[in-house]
């Protein structure tokens, strides 16, 4: 645990250069395409800062118990905190920022669904009932280079049925 907590500790307190750097670009006058990518890079350090909050919070939490204390806690509890979390991921099954493999075309020109391999990517965010915006992070799919000479990846929007966790 405290492996874990230096390391993501660590990454929340460089998180000020992500989010300073997403500012930056978004000050510069930019075309609408690249505008769209950067307000996606600050979206994707937002999610990135929530989970990292959430893994912290996580491992204090965990590092604070022990097996004996969570075996006397009451059942009924664990019940009820089993059902919460079994609710919360089936009304999100995909939680900002996962790691998913999602059906993506390799080609523009490959409109049959059913042959699109299953590439990795890396959920941006629920952006309907039953849909996510995913960024497909495969070297093959690189759209350019930002500012900064980092690769800009494609986002897509796909159901559940075309989004598999990692």
């Amino acid at each position: 645990m405290e492996r874990i907590k230096q390391v993501f500790g660590e990454q929340r307190d460089d998180m000020w250069l992500w989010v300073e750097t997403g500012e930056r670009w978004q000050a510069q006058d930019l075309n609408a395409t690249t505008a769209a990518k950067v307000d996606q890079y600050v979206t994707a350090v937002k999610a990135f800062a929530a989970s990292n909050t959430v893994i912290l919070a996580l491992a204090d939490e965990l590092a604070a118990g022990t097996i004996e204390a969570t075996l006397a806690m009451w059942d009924l509890e664990l019940g009820v905190e089993a059902l919460a979390g079994a609710l919360a991921r089936q009304a999100n099954p995909f939680p900002d920022a996962s790691p998913v493999r999602v059906r993506h075309p390799l080609t523009a020109d490959d409109s049959d669904e059913a042959s699109w391999p299953w590439l990795p990517g890396l959920v941006v965010g629920m952006v309907a009932p039953g849909q996510w915006d995913i960024v497909v992070i495969d070297d093959r799919l690189v759209e350019g280079l930002d500012a900064g000479g980092v690769p800009v990846y494609p986002v897509c929007r796909r159901t559940a049925e075309a989004i598999r966790l990692r």
